[in-house]
């Protein structure tokens, strides 16, 4: 078909951008709908791009993006205007590459378009295309923040081109599918093979990867998709679809991403009212309407991410929670109704969930603390407080991602938690910092031999057994130590200060 015969539709009143009568005369054989930044690995050559420039973020992407398609053979580029106009990077990008340009009016979908090829390229293509447009028009009038579309968009992929695809969030949780079933131990394979940086699309299994956001993104916070079978099996046309729905996909998730930036408000009032001491018969009408009815029981939960950002972290307990939050100083703090699941039932898929997603957070540690029920606003001020301090007390514990719960918070390291991290690092230094300089510099083995000593609660048998040395050789370690120090491990105060400082390590 002519990009002339497209102009000339009445109809779509498609108007030329860049391009003359002889570039007007180009043929194409193929729509293809694309908002990725690079989408060369899904063209074959003589298409017309349909875009909505969602990937042009500053002007020198443009220039980018025409190279991109003009070296994989795209005829030519049809925006549409639905969001902005067309920027003149774009129509300079255009006229240098001798890349025809067209303007898509608003009030033009895109599958408007692509239909109307599709009547004059053959009823052949005309089910794949159908698919396509069907995913396209119900994101672009969707006006839903929720994940019910993606039903509905899988099943139309597996009906029309029999290709089975899920779609799976950085947990492992299922969001959608249709035509395939990974079971539990299946998903947790291939969750950890995406959160691990796998170079995508891969085949892993019986299924293949494909990523759905930017290279550049955190896959921590990606959904991606699972198709049936081996992506080696594939046509050129099938990359294609496979590629035009992840954008599509890519885009409704940014879109549920959205609608809970846009909640996010309401909880961020009710934590900042909680804090400065609102009386609770004023702040439960803002429960009432954040889904937290008086009387019901509710969890708070507080994350921190040790090595990140609280926007980071944020966005981490949203995924795990599927609940939008309010930032605490360096933490998230979400409200979470617990009427359907006992405590346990929360802290122990929260545990799980975080374990998994830890994966794609690299040397990140991820730090969640979760107080105890409580029922309505009049307990929300304690709750709040009881997570965070969990959550500060996690920070004391090993693991790459760690959950604490409220019964956690009866000990001494409560009050650790409480300390500010200049005062832990200066108390841990003065009382432990001459046994770890003369190990670093001698080469010895004090500082084992000081812990050891503190689990055996003082007991010179027990503690040389566990280490395998004579008693006589702990003898003289500890009064090395105590001649180091200053300290006499004699006296309960002063293993107590040792017992501290490693606990603050």
């Amino acid at each position: 078909m002519k990009l002339r015969e497209l102009l000339e539709d009445t109809e779509l009143r498609l108007e030329p951008v860049a391009g003359d009568e002889r570039s007007f005369e180009r043929e194409f054989h193929s729509v293809m709908t694309t908002d990725l930044p690079d989408p060369r690995r899904y063209l074959t050559g003589g298409e017309l791009v349909l875009t909505g420039m969602v990937w042009r973020r500053a002007p020198q992407d443009s220039a980018a993006f025409v190279t991109a398609v003009v070296e994989a053979g795209v005829v030519a580029i049809a925006a549409g205007d639905q969001f902005h106009a067309i920027p003149d990077d774009l129509i300079e990008a255009c006229v240098s590459a001798d890349l025809p340009l067209l303007r898509v009016p608003a009030h033009i979908a895109f599958a408007t378009v692509a239909a109307r090829v599709s009547t004059v390229l053959g009823p052949q293509r005309a089910d794949e295309v159908a698919a396509l447009l069907g995913q396209h028009r119900h994101l672009a009038d969707a006006e839903s923040t929720g994940s019910d579309w993606l039903a509905e968009i899988l099943e139309l992929v597996h009906s029309r081109l029999d290709l089975g695809c899920a779609v799976l969030g950085p947990t492992g949780r299922v969001l959608a599918d249709s035509g395939v079933d990974p079971s539990a131990e299946q998903r947790e394979e291939l969750v950890r093979e995406f959160l691990g940086g796998r170079h995508l699309p891969a085949t892993v299994g019986d299924y293949t990867l494909y990523g759905t956001g930017s290279a550049f993104a955190s896959r921590a916070l990606e959904c991606f998709l699972v198709f049936a079978g081996s992506s080696a099996e594939w046509e050129a046309d099938r990359y294609r679809m496979a590629g035009e729905l992840a954008g599509l996909v890519a885009t409704g998730c940014r879109r549920i991403a959205r609608g809970r930036q846009d909640r996010r408000p309401l909880v961020e009032e009710i934590v900042h009212r909680a804090r400065s001491g609102t009386d609770p018969g004023t702040l439960q009408p803002h429960l009432e309407v954040a889904g937290l009815p008086a009387g019901r029981p509710l969890v708070v939960v507080a994350a921190r991410l040790h090595g990140g950002s609280a926007e980071m972290a944020r966005g981490v307990l949203e995924e795990l929670l599927e609940r939008e939050s309010a930032l605490y100083d360096d933490q998230a703090v979400a409200l979470v109704p617990a009427q359907d699941r006992q405590f346990d039932d929360i802290l122990t898929e929260l545990r799980s969930d975080a374990a998994t997603i830890a994966g794609g957070l690299g040397s990140e540690r991820l730090l969640l603390g979760a107080s105890g029920e409580v029922a309505g606003a009049s307990g929300l001020r304690g709750a709040i407080d009881e997570a965070r301090h969990a959550c500060r007390l996690s920070e004391l514990r090993p693991g790459r991602a760690v959950v604490t719960g409220h019964e956690d918070l009866s000990s001494h390291m409560m009050l650790l938690a409480a300390v500010p991290d200049e005062v832990r690092q200066s108390f841990r230094t003065r009382v432990l910092g001459p046994v770890l300089e003369y190990d670093t510099a001698h080469g010895g083995d004090l500082v084992p031999t000081l812990r050891a000593f503190l689990d055996s609660s003082g007991s010179w048998t027990k503690c040389a057994r566990e280490l395998h040395v004579h008693v006589n050789t702990l003898r003289y370690r500890i009064q090395r130590i105590e001649q180091l120090t200053g300290r006499d491990l004699s006296r309960i105060d002063d293993r107590v200060d040792f017992y501290l400082a490693f606990a603050l390590a």
